[in-house]
Parts: C-alpha cells; structure tokens; sequence
C-alpha cells in the first residue's frame, strides 16, 4: 500500500463510504447500548474518531464490515465501562414516552414495540447484548466470531442464551 496525501484521503473516503453504508446499523447499536440522546451523540463521535484513527488499516483488511463492527464494539464496550464507573443516569422512560406522544398513531404501536424491544436489549447482560446486536444486524456467526474474537460455539451459546433472555425481558416486560 502506497502512503501520501493521495492514499490518507482514499482511506478517508473509503471509512465515509463505510460509514454512511452501516450508519443504520452503528445508530441501533447506539441506541441499544445508550438511552440518554447526549451520551449516544458522545459515543457516535469517539467512534467515527476512532474509525478515521483506522482508516489505513480499514481499508487493508479483508473484512471492513466485520473491523468496523470490531471497533464499534471496542468504543461501546469502553463508554459501557465509563459510564460505570461516572454512574451516568439513563434516559427516562417517561420522557422517552413523551417524545412518541407527538408522533402519529400509525406509528406509534411500531415504535412502542421498537422501544420495548430497545429497552429488553439494554437490560441484557452486555454479553448477550453485544452478540444479540450483532445479529440483528445480520452478521453471521463467523463475522461475529471474528468481531468479538470468540469462537463460533460461544458465539452460538450467547446468541441462544441472549434470544431466551430477550424473550423473558419482553415477556415480563408487557
């Protein structure tokens, strides 16, 4: 790979290119992982920070998307940790309820279920909840494998172990 000002920027351009590409799925991984809107802006910046820190090596490997997800996981895993550690007050879920009450009622029984589901998500070990994510996101067992540097049989426990629990939190949850 050559260097110069020339192959900083196609690095660049390639991890933009990436990001608006999977921006959907860093924004559910966001949200799942983080209630409170300013904590979730503050994790999106220090993962695009970090994922223009890796532009070069981005754009060398094999599996972008799985890397991108790596480094997704990384910076979430290190904000969870943080925000341990500073005792960071999720978002209300009044507030949150008051933020659908504006919107239209076609709308509203499916994003009540998006939030249900959102919240069952955040009361998952961050284990299961890291694994369940990243199936959601259509990764198969190998991608995640590689993105949480596991094996494929842990990968299919967690994963079995997260569905029976998101169903409990979501049978409870009702």
């Amino acid at each position: 790979m050559t260097t110069g000002p020339n192959s900083a920027q196609s690095a660049i351009d390639f991890v933009l290119q990436l990001w608006q590409q999977h921006q959907g799925a860093i924004s559910r991984a966001l949200l799942a992982n983080e209630a409170d809107p300013a904590a979730r802006q503050d994790l999106k910046q220090d993962i695009f920070l970090a994922l223009h820190q890796a532009a070069g090596r981005l754009q060398a490997v094999e599996l972008p998307r799985a890397y991108l997800f790596r480094i997704v996981h990384n910076v979430t895993v290190d904000h969870i940790a943080r925000a341990q550690r500073h005792k960071w007050q999720p978002l209300d879920d009044e507030i949150q309820q008051s933020l659908l009450d504006d919107c239209p009622s076609e709308q509203l029984d499916e994003q009540q279920q998006s939030q249900q589901l959102m919240q069952a998500v955040r009361r998952l070990s961050p284990a299961n909840r890291q694994v369940i994510l990243l199936a959601m996101e259509d990764l198969d067992a190998p991608e995640i494998a590689d993105i949480l540097q596991i094996s494929h049989g842990a990968v299919r426990v967690r994963l079995n172990r997260a569905k029976t629990e998101l169903m409990e939190l979501m049978q409870n949850g009702r």
